[in-house]
């Protein structure tokens, strides 16, 4: 598996085509061998089975006149064939008639004989072959002769033709090293190019690199034109974003600044008008309470109450509305804060404004946070107002205070038994102004909870309410905090 896990594909490729073309030539070399040494064997056998009948033509006379001398003479002229180590000619009984031996020392020894009927035959014995071939007179068998010739010279022949074959495959098989070689160069090339630049594309991030299109005209030339054209078109499109997002951001800039501007104007009017207009309307306040107090009970008492009761009004407003105004300017001084506590004191001085209402109150122990403590004690302060605020209908006014442990941190809310409110409506919750009871039900400015929904977000916490109506109200909030980084 080594030999394909390689990365380069020029790699595998060249290793693929010298192993296709290795294999064929092997199996070519082979198959050429094979087939030279079974020519060379059918030859021999042939050139032994011509000398066999032969001498067979020139011992019938010698077997019928029973002339062993004659038929030894004739066999002795098998001394031209170097090949032959022994020949035997046996009568038609199947009795030794007469022998040749090139050799003394190898004994003519006749393992194998032609079956009755047979005319030809030959045998493998080790590196020999014995042939054997009917001696026919008239039709009729009157001895066989058979020859033993050693194979020495077939193995020499097969020797010199297996040299051959394989400097023959060696020529072929550089031959496919060449051509491997230049398919490397004509096909991997371009490949390798193409591979290259979309490297750089990737790692850099550079699309006015372009591959080298090969000048062949064929598949590999149309794909890099194509990867090349793609590039283009890349680049054109980042050209056309990058300029987008130049004006784009421009304009953010500009838009920014724009309501950046409007913004602090915006709070520095708020603050300047809230500001300026508290001490006038102390003095109305002040005025409206000695009127309130000194005058006797006239038809003018009315008047004077809704003037007090409404600079009560005009100052609450104003006091949000600065309340507002800072929770979006103050700095954050984040601090540890005890919001158990807090909500604590905020409910006692509930209850002590309020002494004649049926209340009861739950704390939970232990509800702390990381935030500002005065911008935190406006969000406490403003959901337990409102909590009180829309209780005031219920026999027993219940509010609680907890908190939830999240894999995220905790969750605060504040949870009462009032009038509740349409969850289709708890998105205008938070906005300033926004109200969904009436003056004549709840009083109240509107700007409390959207001033606690600044002040959470400014800490990147979250708030949000979950309630049905005259089945009470709950608000959840978090603050999150990281520490230093």
């Amino acid at each position: 598996m080594r030999l394909w896990n390689q990365r380069s594909i020029a790699g595998k490729l060249t290793r693929m085509n010298l192993l296709v073309s290795g294999a064929a030539l092997v199996l070519a070399y082979i198959a050429f061998l094979g087939y030279d040494l079974y020519t060379l064997r059918r030859d021999l056998v042939r050139s032994l089975s011509t000398e066999a009948g032969i001498v067979g033509a020139n011992s019938v006379t010698a077997l019928l006149f029973d002339d062993e001398q004659a038929a030894e003479n004739t066999l002795s002229g098998l001394h031209q064939s170097p090949q032959i180590k022994w020949a035997i000619v046996v009568r038609g009984n199947g009795q030794q008639f007469a022998q040749y031996t090139r050799a003394p020392s190898i004994p003519p020894n006749l393992t194998s004989r032609l079956a009755p009927g047979q005319l030809h035959g030959y045998w493998t014995r080790g590196r020999n072959i014995l042939l054997g071939s009917r001696i026919i007179f008239q039709g009729n068998a009157v001895g066989a002769v058979y020859l033993l010739a050693e194979t020495t010279q077939l193995e020499r022949s097969a020797v010199q033709v297996g040299l051959l074959s394989a400097g023959i495959l060696v020529l072929c098989f550089a031959i496919a090293l060449l051509a491997t070689s230049t398919i490397r160069h004509v096909v991997i090339d371009p490949l390798t190019g193409l591979a290259e630049t979309a490297q750089i594309v990737t790692r850099e991030k550079d699309y006015s690199v372009r591959a080298i299109t090969p000048p062949t005209g064929d598949e590999l030339a149309f794909l890099v034109q194509s990867f090349n054209e793609m590039l283009e078109q890349i680049q054109e499109r980042d050209r056309a974003l990058e300029e987008s997002r130049s004006i784009l951001e421009e304009r953010v800039r500009e838009r920014t600044a724009e309501l950046t501007a409007a913004n602090k104007e915006l709070e520095a009017f708020s603050y300047s008008v809230a500001h300026d207009l508290r001490g006038p309307l102390q003095q109305i306040s002040n005025i409206a309470f000695l009127l309130q107090c000194s005058s006797p009970k006239t038809e003018n008492q009315a008047l004077i109450d809704k003037l007090f009761e409404g600079s009560k009004r005009m100052s609450r407003l104003i006091e949000d509305l600065l309340n507002l105004s800072r929770a979006s300017s103050t700095p954050l001084r984040r601090t540890a804060v005890d919001l158990s506590h807090m909500a604590e004191e905020i409910l006692a001085a509930l209850k002590a404004e309020n002494g004649g209402r049926q209340a009861r109150f739950t704390v939970a122990r232990g509800a702390r946070a990381i935030a500002d403590e005065g911008l935190t004690h406006v969000v406490v302060e403003n959901l337990l107002n409102n909590a009180w605020k829309y209780t005031a209908n219920a026999e027993t006014t219940e509010i609680e205070f907890g908190f939830t442990d999240e894999p995220s941190g905790p969750v605060y809310f504040v949870r009462d038994n009032g009038a509740g409110f349409d969850p289709r409506h708890a998105d205008r919750l938070f906005r300033p102004f926004q109200r969904l009871h009436s003056q004549g039900e709840f009083p109240g400015t509107g700007i409390g909870l959207a001033t606690a929904y600044r002040i959470i977000t400014r800490h990147g916490g979250k708030i949000w309410a979950k309630g049905k109506i005259d089945q009470g109200a709950v608000f959840f909030f978090t603050l999150p905090y990281e520490g230093e980084k």
